[in-house]
């Protein structure tokens, strides 16, 4: 298991959704959350391991939303 941290332009609970629509279907997410109180929209997704790093935050920015990794 792997944590990964995004900053995101991710800016109201509707954009949460959409998100999740995303997410809750993906087979290699096991629990996401999105921090709207934080400046940064961080959005933390717990994965079975790293190789979905990449796609992930594809899958995002595809929905339109920006996805900046924070742990590198």
């Amino acid at each position: 298991m792997c944590i990964l941290v995004f900053r995101t332009s991710v800016s109201d609970s509707k954009d949460t959704q959409l998100i999740g629509s995303v997410l809750n279907n993906h087979p290699q997410v096991l629990q996401w959350n999105v921090d709207l109180d934080d400046w940064e929209k961080v959005l933390r997704i717990v994965v079975k391991d790293l190789a979905s790093e990449n796609g992930i935050a594809d899958c995002i920015r595809t929905l339109g939303f920006e996805c900046e990794d924070l742990d590198h």
